[in-house]
């Protein structure tokens, strides 16, 4: 098997895939300001930046920008970590956690319209691969 001439068919079509809705859904919430409130929504809504640094893998420069942005939008607020102060606990507001699932219900509600496309078979298919990609993440980074 050519793995390279796959690699290539792929890329070649996932440049094409921003024209597809479902895609589109999902490439905002994995943008900038999202996907942080999305972190901060999968990690029990209280985060320290140096950690979405890191998860995120964006600079901390980066990641204070966002936050700045995301609390004056009220999303977000900051805090001094009480065990220790030289840290910060970002924590998501309750307009942050409506975003969130307001995004986030948009997203399911288009990934389910393309999956059904598919049919059932391919469907779980396109799942269990994703997952399997997931599951070997180490090899992306």
């Amino acid at each position: 098997m050519e793995y390279n001439e796959l690699a290539k068919q792929l890329v070649n079509m996932r440049a094409s895939m921003p024209q597809v809705k479902m895609e589109r859904a999902m490439s905002q919430m994995a943008r900038g300001e999202i996907l942080a409130l999305n972190y901060i929504a999968a990690n029990g809504n209280k985060v320290y930046p140096k950690d979405m640094s890191k998860a995120l893998m964006l600079t901390t420069a980066r990641i204070a920008a966002m936050l700045k942005s995301l609390e004056k939008q009220n999303l977000i607020t900051r805090m001094p970590d009480p065990n220790d102060s030289r840290q910060v606990i970002v924590e998501l507001t309750e307009a942050g956690a409506y975003v969130v699932e307001k995004r986030r219900g948009a997203m399911i509600k288009a990934v389910a319209k393309m999956l059904e496309s598919l049919g059932e078979e391919d469907a779980e298919a396109y799942v269990r691969i994703q997952k399997k990609l997931i599951e070997t993440g180490d090899i992306w980074r």
